[in-house]
Parts: structure tokens; C-alpha cells; sequence
């Protein structure tokens, strides 16, 4: 597969971002559309009292408040192209005063060996050069508008290339209140942009230039030699005990804002190494810890570290035995693009030529090294961030997994939309484990419209909930069980398509509710229902899950509650990838049991189909 029809735009195409301002505006539905949508969502988990009086409350809500609620939004909407965003960035996202590790970050494991990367403590310094030199490559597509703008598989519908613009060179920073997204990112045609990575290791932080004074970028061999004088700083002062500011960036929001405010203040020095920090293109993170295996990197990596920025839009987390970790920040972008990045880099990866690691650089410009100025106030503060980063080690499990049983070719077999397959198949695993099906939420994508982001697609419907039933029932028929099956996964397909078409319901109930907030109205009953948050609502899915596609990439965050499970898979031709967290602090959820059960509820399905006769070559 060769990487440049895949992501660089053919001579004289479009720039990157050209389409993004003429997509078409966010839809917003009908207001008793969706709350006959949203009421249909309830009924896998609502009993016949709960439905009636939720049923009551919603025609009370459609013909009172939430008229005047919806008549805000169409206002809006009138205006401008895209009614939720800032809604959903600032509410959704910057209002949260809760620390971003563990819980809030995006994080990948880079299968290195899947594309020849050895993972030994030998190639360490080489695989972070590796990665940093494919990074910059990706860096210089996009700031040259050169990379190709996401589209659906035909090609038939760009979508919206804006987060790209803050994928690189961006910070999430600290507010008492709310925090802010600010970017340092232009494309060349808006001008210059800062072109160096911020490396840290061992509390110390080092200034790695991307580029020459001409705008080339560097070579793969100056890079590496860059990372070889830094480690060898770090080794040859690795016992003595330097202050780690990094873990102030992983404290709760206001606590951090204060501190970085205090930083500031201490000096202009300080001031000047935190704009050098938050603008780097990336920053990466030289980590001495040596996880055993993927689950243990992705765990390590969520967990954050001495050396991990969490504002930053884009880190990388090297393990000194050789194991890749990755970190993005859920408020400047999306899992798509942080999918889309990896596989341009991990292709990268597979088509490296073969490398003279002995090769000099003729001329390389030692790293500068940036100091912090501390007082007793950020030494304390310290100490006791310490502590914290000791026990978000234990906050969140996480297994990686490859199932090998079969890929999307035998959920094609099936005539079922390999997605579809895949949701049908969690509500088998989590009934098999707990007895109920679970409220569910899939990420849609929005990105063919107008600066679009996400919409939720409610996967537990009623079809599920039959299914669930009669698959474990001893006398229901593999004809039967294929049936039911069938049924359910093509009732979620139709559920993604009207999300994707604009007709999903929990943006459109968080616009509501953004409304009534916004214009300092009393927030409706509807949101206080017990039957709105038993289906999931306000963040309440006990399973959030999300495809990331058919490549190797594998992504994750951690569950929406503590009780809950996050599922986040992939689907290869002969097997499947997924990574499950779940909280280690909860008594009902294993990230294990639900990975030997997954197992086991695929083998059911293959043999139950199997043995239904009704498997065919053709999707």
C-alpha cells in the first residue's frame, strides 16, 4: 500500500483545507423528531411505569419549554454553520475541572513490530527518531496543504480537514473556570510557525529543532544524532533528582491554572520556556519505564508520567525498552484524526528504507536545554503531585487484544456490515458477563459537514435487546439466533446512517440544554429523568465504544463511569483488534473477564452461523 496515493493530493488538486468553508451546515433536527427518537432509545431499558411517566414528561417538554429551547438553537443556527461547537468545545470539553490523565486523554499503543520497528531497549533512541522524523514529514504535509482531506472509502464526500489545524503546535491551557485552546499552527501560507519538538526526560526539557534555517526539514540522521546527545545528558546525570513540572500538567484543572500562573510570575525565564513547551510541534516524552507487553504500555501511558506534558495536543511516550506510547488531547481534536495520523506514520514506518544508523551528520546544533526557576510553593506542589502520579497508576486497566478467530471478510460472509457485526457482538459479551444489556454509546462521525465533530449513536435499541434474549436461550434455533442477529446489527447501521445524516438525538438534547443554561433558564425536567441517565444520557453509557476502522491502529480512552467499559476496536481481514479499559476501583467490570468472554461470544457467532448454512461470499 503506498502511502502517498493514500494521503498527498494529486498535482494540482485543491489545497488541504479548500472545501472545508463550502461543507454544508450542521443539520439540526426536528425537535418531536428527536424526542420520538430519543423515547424509542429508552424502551431496552425503561419498564412500563418508567416509560409512561418519561413518556408524559417528553409531550409535556415538546409543547412547553423545550419549544422555546429549540427556537433558541434555530436562532443560532440561522447564524451561524455549525450550532454546537462552541457549545460542545466549551461545555462539553473546557469546563471539565477534572485532571486529563488518566481519564481524558486519548491514548494509542504503536504495534511497532507489525511494521518492522524492533522493540528492544537496542533500537530505543532509533525508534524515537523514527517517529519524530515521520512526524515532521506529516507536520510539513499538512502546514504545505499538501495532504489529502479525509473522505469517505469512494471518495465521494470530503469532510472537513479543520482539526487538523490542531493536531500539531497546540495547547490546551489551564483556566480557573474554563480552559482554552490556543494554537500556534499556521499553514504556510498564513505565515511561520514554530518548527521544534519539546523532548523530556527525567524532569529536564530539550529544545529539538525540526528544521533547518531554510525551512527543510531535518534529515533522519541529524534527528537521531539529536536524540543521541540528549540521552546521553540524561544518562549521565540519571541520579540526580531534577524538578518534575510536567506533573503539574496533570493535576485538576484549577489547581494546575494557579500553578502555571505562579510559574509565570516566579520569572520571565519561566514564562518564555512555558510558551516554548506549549507551542513545540509535539512533545516527547523519554520515559524509563519498561512495560512488558501492549496492555502494560497503553495502562503506562494513560497513567502519564514525569515527563508527560498533558496539555499538549500531540506527545509521545518512548519506553526505554523499546514500546511506543501516544497521547492526544480530546479537546483540540478527534480519534479520527488521531487514527488518520498513525497510520500515515506507521505506513511511513513499513516503507523506511533501510537505515546506515552509523552515518554523521557533517554539521548538528546541540539541543538547548530549558531550566525552570522553582520556589518553595512549586517544590511543594510537586511533592505532592508525586503522589498523585503514583496512584493514577492504578486507576485504569487496559488489555490489547487480537482476536484471531476471523476479521471483517466472515462478517461480510454474513451479508452484515463488519461495524454492525462488531456492535451486536458487545451486547452479547456484556449480557454473557451481567445478565442486561448496557446503554451504549458509538461515535458517528459529522465531519461531512461544517466543521462537524460527533454525534452519538445510541447502539443498544430494542432489536439488541431480543437478540440478547433469544441467543442465550437454549431453544431458540441457529436459524434463529442468525436471524435475531441479522436484525440487530441492521437496526444499528440504520442507526449510524441517520446519525451521520444529522438525525441523531444527544447533541441535539445537549443543545437544549446548552440553551437553557446559556439564556440562565431553569434546566428541564427531562434531564433530571431517571430513565435519561439509566439509557446513558449525560454521560452515563456504561459501554463507550468506537471503531477505529480497518488498519492496525488501536486507540482508547478510559470508561464515561466507573462501572463502565471502554471498547475501542479494529477489523483486519482474518482478525480483530481491540483495546477494553475498565476502572480498577470497580467491583462489577474486568477489562480480563470481558476479553475471555469477547473470545468466546466470536467463536459462538462463527459456529452458530456456520452451522445456520447461511454463510455467503458476497457482502
Amino acid at each position: 500500500m503506498d502511502r502517498n496515493s493514500i494521503f498527498v493530493q494529486p498535482e494540482g488538486a485543491p489545497p488541504t483545507f479548500d472545501k472545508d468553508d463550502s461543507l454544508p451546515p450542521l443539520p439540526l433536527p426536528k425537535l418531536e423528531e428527536t424526542l420520538e427518537r430519543f423515547f424509542e432509545s429508552l424502551k431496552p431499558f425503561g419498564t412500563e411505569l418508567e416509560l409512561k411517566n418519561t413518556r408524559k414528561l417528553l409531550d409535556d417538554f415538546k409543547n412547553n419549554e423545550g419549544k422555546k429551547l429549540h427556537a433558541f438553537i434555530e436562532e443560532k443556527a440561522r447564524k451561524s454553520k455549525n450550532w454546537v461547537e462552541d457549545w460542545w468545545e466549551n461545555l462539553a470539553y473546557l469546563s471539565i475541572r477534572l485532571p486529563l490523565i488518566p481519564c481524558c486523554l486519548m491514548a494509542t499503543t504503536v504495534i511497532g513490530e507489525s511494521v518492522g520497528i524492533p522493540e528492544t531497549p537496542e533500537h530505543f533512541l532509533k525508534t524515537v527518531a523514527l517517529l519524530s522524523y515521520q512526524t515532521m514529514i506529516f507536520w510539513d504535509l499538512i502546514r504545505s496543504e499538501r495532504m489529502r482531506p479525509p473522505s469517505n472509502p469512494d471518495g465521494s464526500i470530503t469532510f472537513s480537514a479543520n482539526l487538523f489545524k490542531r493536531l500539531y503546535n497546540t495547547v490546551r491551557l489551564p483556566g480557573e473556570e474554563f480552559d482554552e485552546i490556543k494554537s500556534y499552527f499556521k499553514t504556510k501560507k498564513e505565515g511561520n510557525a514554530p518548527s521544534h519538538i519539546i523532548v523530556m526526560g527525567n524532569g529536564r526539557f530539550f529544545i529539538l529543532k525540526g528544521t533547518h534555517p531554510d525551512g527543510s526539514l531535518l534529515s533522519l540522521a541529524e534527528i537521531y544524532r539529536s536524540f543521541q546527545i540528549i540521552n546521553s545528558e540524561l544518562l549521565e546525570n540519571k541520579n540526580k533528582k531534577y524538578p518534575y513540572i510536567p506533573l503539574l500538567t496533570q493535576d485538576d484543572r484549577t489547581n494546575w491554572y494557579k500553578n502555571r500562573k505562579h510559574l509565570m510570575e516566579l520569572s520571565p525565564n519561566n514564562k518564555q520556556n512555558l510558551e516554548l513547551v506549549e507551542s513545540a510541534i509535539c512533545s516527547i516524552a523519554l520515559d524509563d519505564r519498561c512495560p512488558r507487553d501492549y496492555s502494560e504500555c497503553t495502562q503506562q501511558t494513560m497513567a502519564g508520567g514525569v515527563s508527560v506534558w498533558a496539555d499538549k495536543s500531540a506527545s509521545l511516550c518512548m519506553f526505554r525498552n523499546g514500546k511506543i506510547g501516544c497521547l492526544g488531547e480530546h479537546a483540540c481534536y478527534d480519534g479520527s484524526v488521531s487514527a488518520m495520523t498513525n497510520f500515515f506514520i506507521m505506513l511511513g514506518l513499513f516503507e523506511q528504507e533501510p537505515v546506515d544508523w552509523d552515518v554523521v551528520p557533517d554539521k548538528i546544533e546541540v539541543p538547548k536545554e530549558l531550566k525552570f526557576d522553582v520556589d518553595d510553593v512549586i517544590l511543594k506542589e510537586l511533592d505532592r503531585m508525586e503522589a498523585v502520579y503514583e496512584e493514577n497508576a492504578n486507576v485504569v486497566s487496559a488489555i490489547v487484544h487480537c482476536y484471531q478467530g476471523f476479521g471483517k471478510e466472515f462478517m461480510k460472509s454474513c451479508k452484515i456490515h463488519p461495524d454492525a457485526f462488531f456492535q451486536a457482538a458487545l451486547q452479547l459479551v456484556y449480557y454473557k458477563l451481567h445478565g442486561e444489556v448496557a446503554p451504549t454509546y458509538e461515535t458517528a462521525t459529522m465531519r461531512s459537514y461544517y466543521r462537524g465533530r460527533t454525534e452519538t449513536v445510541r447502539s443498544c435499541n430494542t432489536d439488541m435487546l431480543n437478540l440478547c434474549n433469544g441467543w442465550f436461550n437454549e431453544s431458540t434455533s441457529a436459524q434463529s439466533k442468525t436471524e435475531l442477529f441479522r436484525t440487530a446489527a441492521k437496526a444499528q447501521h440504520g442507526l449510524m446512517l441517520d446519525a451521520r445524516k444529522g438525525k441523531g438525538i444527544d447533541r441535539h438534547l445537549f443543545g437544549l440544554w446548552c440553551a437553557a443554561y446559556e439564556n440562565k433558564l431553569p434546566i428541564p425536567a427531562l434531564f433530571d429523568d431517571p430513565l435519561y441517565v439509566k439509557s446513558g444520557g449525560g454521560g452515563n453509557f456504561v459501554l463507550s465504544t468506537s471503531t477505529l476502522g480497518y488498519t492496525i491502529n488501536i486507540g482508547c480512552v478510559a470508561p464515561m463511569v466507573i462501572d463502565g467499559y471502554g471498547v475501542f476496536y479494529s477489523m483486519l481481514r482474518d482478525c480483530c483488534w481491540l483495546m477494553i479499559t475498565t476502572y480498577k476501583s470497580s467491583t462489577v467490570t474486568s477489562s480480563e473477564k470481558f476479553q475471555t468472554t469477547f473470545d468466546a461470544v466470536m467463536n459462538d457467532i462463527k459456529n452458530v452461523f456456520e452451522a445456520s448454512g447461511v454463510l455467503t461470499n458476497k457482502l
